[in-house]
């Protein structure tokens, strides 16, 4: 790999700001590829970006000896980035241990021409039929517009679209009722200056796709020369209905295939979506080089690796997502209420706004967001512009509700 953007200059002067006090980093002559920092206590060099990168490629050159008495740990390591590993014949006393930690996902589209011909590849007629249809009502429903973010833009809009992004993902996990890492606001910061600085740089892009002027789906990639690395996907959940994720991965592959990308890669993180869109399967290890004729190397590198694979134990029997949850309940109830739920719903004939004790309301103020999930539902099943749609409340009921479009209505009502 020619172009890593986990190994670039801006990325690792970025991250050594936020995560490393800008200390200045490590290189060795052995390895090429990839710089280190030392760990604090441990005789250990560990990559830099450690595990917020998406994939480390490295190459060793094991004539020369500065690897001696050290240990060294590289995270995320894609086994399809084929980096040459130390063949078992190798006369110096360097060694690997490689400790798998995640699966990862990507779609391979070198050997097609177009994003329909992938998508036909992957899905049966009824799905395809099922995306150009939600796409269409989405379209038809809302004011949509698409927008790619790859090179210069002005520092305010970016700002604006940044912060926008946050919202977005603080809503949908809030929604979860689960601690998201990347919202911690040391990971934040060090995320918003990142992409401002590798966006100028076409390292990294932004997906966008606006209601009117405000965003209701956002990814952000990063780019090696022929890899789209698919690293924070979120939509507005109010939009679930239409779908606005699997539009977004569409849009993404229309654009891998008008530049010329080989592969747009989903990276670890286990979600059926992933399973149905992708077309290979990978393994991220995490690689470990040590000095074999050191004591102090080969126990240090044994101890990594029982760390990580204790780990990926836990993992597996699902204690990491009880501790995001708890983290989540301990900081606290979120701004946001969510204890407004539909408990009932009535197709009505013949509705008159004018009729009974029914009074117009704006769903869009604060007031009343939680309606919001409810009326896009309701344009969804019958589409038409947004604006036709009217939502009226019951003055003798505080949890009745009528969505009302020009030709059907409905009743909702609240626990």
């Amino acid at each position: 790999m020619k172009q890593n953007p986990f190994t670039s200059t801006s990325f690792v002067t970025v991250w050594s700001k936020h995560f490393n006090g800008s200390k200045l980093s490590k290189s060795f002559d052995f390895i090429s590829g990839v710089q280190f920092l030392k760990h604090s206590i441990l005789p250990l060099y560990i990559n830099i970006g450690k595990n917020l990168t998406k994939g480390i490629f490295y190459e060793l050159h094991t004539s020369i000896t500065d690897y001696k008495g050290k240990t060294f740990l590289i995270y995320d390591v894609p086994d399809y980035f084929n980096v040459r590993e130390l063949a078992r014949d190798n006369p110096s006393s360097l060694r690997l241990k490689k400790v798998f930690q995640y699966q990862g996902f990507l779609m391979d589209i070198s050997s097609y021409t177009n994003q329909d011909e992938y998508i036909n590849a992957q899905f049966s007629s009824k799905n395809r039929r099922e995306f150009r249809s939600n796409q269409r009502r989405l379209e038809e429903c809302f004011n949509i517009k698409y927008s790619f973010l790859h090179g210069e833009i002005n520092e305010s809009e970016f700002i604006e679209v940044f912060d926008s992004f946050y919202s977005l993902l603080n809503k949908r996990f809030a929604g979860k009722q689960v601690n998201y890492h990347h919202l911690s606001p040391e990971k934040w910061n060090y995320y918003k200056e990142l992409v401002y600085v590798m966006l100028q740089e076409k390292k990294a892009s932004l997906l966008i796709i606006y209601r009117d002027d405000t965003p209701i789906g956002v990814t952000l990639n990063f780019h090696s020369e022929a890899i789209l690395f698919e690293t924070i996907t979120v939509f507005d959940p109010d939009y679930y209905k239409f779908s606005v994720g699997k539009t977004s991965i569409i849009k993404l592959l229309e654009w891998c295939f008008e530049n010329n990308y080989s592969i747009s890669d989903f990276s670890k993180g286990d979600f059926d979506y992933k399973h149905k869109w992708s077309n290979l399967i990978y393994d991220f290890n995490y690689h470990i080089l040590y000095d074999s004729k050191s004591i102090i190397s080969t126990l240090t590198a044994n101890l990594v690796e029982t760390f990580f694979k204790t780990k990926l134990y836990l993992r597996r029997k699902k204690v990491n997502e009880l501790y995001r949850k708890a983290k989540f309940l301990l900081q606290g109830k979120p701004e946001e209420s969510f204890e407004y739920e539909a408990i009932k719903f009535e197709k009505l004939d013949g509705f008159e706004a004018n009729s009974g004790h029914y009074l117009p309301i704006d769903y869009n103020i604060e007031t009343y967001s939680y309606l919001q999930q409810y009326v896009y539902t309701f344009a969804f099943a019958n589409p038409e512009p947004i604006d036709n749609i009217k939502v009226y409340k019951n003055s003798e009921n505080a949890k009745e509700y009528v969505i009302s479009g020009s030709k059907k209505a409905q009743r909702i009502t609240l626990k």
